[in-house]
């Protein structure tokens, strides 16, 4: 409830509003326990693992966390803010040790089959800074909205009427430079970062500005 009323969620369903009517996509590290009571009338339409080309989603818990959140839904316990809404899942991170630009593309690959099926809204709380050799990493410089791969595909999803939302990062302040992670630097992202139950700033949680000069987290 603290967490949900800093954005003021149960004035708005107060006012008769759940998520109902909008698809929204959870791309994440898998999505165990969906037998969960949270999850009793959560209206799941598809799901596809796109790291192991299977129409499951197995894998991390992290999905489960961040899908109970958006739309967990139990009496006195936890209430999402889009309860009402229909969900994709695709589990489109890699969790076994390992990060490489190929989660970038199976990221791409789930945003253009949530597409197709009529996504309105994605939820992402992952991000692409540092790979494992033999890749390149990316660098803060690279954070200015036009040169990650995944930040490209996020944005070209906007320019079609998707709403990207993603978390800006988990690598805390620098001071002399930005800390964010692809996608959250792009310019028609919304980039959340995270806040203590007071609203300030939770220290894991990555800032801008991006190399370009634009304000993130949104």
């Amino acid at each position: 409830f603290t967490q949900l009323n800093q954005i003021n969620v149960p004035a708005v369903h107060d006012s008769g509003y759940n998520g109902a009517g909008i698809t929204i996509c959870v791309m994440d590290a898998g999505f165990a326990n969906l037998t969960h009571e949270a999850f009793s009338s959560l209206n799941i339409e598809s799901m596809y693992d796109f790291v192991a080309g299977t129409p499951t989603t197995g894998g991390h818990s992290h999905g489960t966390a961040t899908l109970s959140l958006i739309g967990g839904f139990k009496e006195g316990q936890l209430i999402g803010p889009a309860y009402g809404a229909t969900y994709l899942l695709a589990r489109t991170e890699n969790d076994t040790g390992s990060e490489t630009p190929q989660d970038e593309d199976t990221w791409i690959a789930a945003m253009e089959w949530a597409d197709s099926i009529g996504v309105d809204v994605t939820s992402t709380s992952l991000g692409y800074l540092d790979f494992d050799p033999p890749f390149t990493s990316y660098t803060w410089q690279d954070m200015d909205g036009n040169t990650a791969r995944i930040t490209i595909a996020a944005d070209y999803a906007v320019s079609l009427g998707i709403t990207v939302v993603n978390s800006a990062g988990n690598n805390g302040f620098d001071p002399t430079h930005n800390t964010l992670g692809a996608p959250a630097d792009g310019d028609s992202v919304i980039t959340i970062g995270a806040v203590t139950s007071s609203g300030t700033r939770a220290s894991f949680s990555s800032v801008g500005p991006t190399a370009d000069g634009r304000i993130k987290p949104d």
